[in-house]
């Protein structure tokens, strides 16, 4: 897997023996997995963080299968030429975060483990609007 490679990540086998969620350190980020079943396939699913390298979000099948899934992001591009694009742009970005934010508390992606602070700092700064 890309995302991961040359890191040398490996999961504690306490977690992977009993499925039990966690977080693991990556770098100067995180990453935060559970474990779960669809359609008759076990799966991992991950959050990574990463303050340099970015967000990657995805569920690995135990048949190999990676689906990335929707990833924390606070960027979005405008129009500066079209009247209210910008909040119209900020707007739907503001929406796609605070839905992913959300599946991932939902699904214990977010109290598997210690969060980093940046992540919960810019979720809070996008999530309130409070950029002071």
């Amino acid at each position: 897997m890309k995302t991961f490679r040359g890191s040398n990540l490996k999961l504690p086998e306490e977690n992977l023996r009993e499925r039990k969620p966690g977080s693991i350190p990556w770098g100067s980020g995180r990453v935060m997995f559970i474990f779960g079943k669809e359609e008759g396939r076990e799966y991992l699913e991950y959050y990574a963080h990463h303050r340099i390298g970015g967000d990657s979000h995805a569920k690995i099948f135990d048949d190999g299968e990676e689906v990335r899934l929707p990833d924390l992001c606070s960027m979005f591009c405008f129009d500066p030429k079209l009247p209210g694009d910008e909040e119209t742009q900020r707007a739907k970005m503001e929406r796609e975060y605070r839905k992913t934010w959300e599946d991932l508390e939902r699904k214990g992606l977010l109290t598997a483990g210690p969060v980093p602070a940046s992540l919960v700092m810019n979720a809070h700064l996008v999530m309130t609007g409070d950029e002071k």
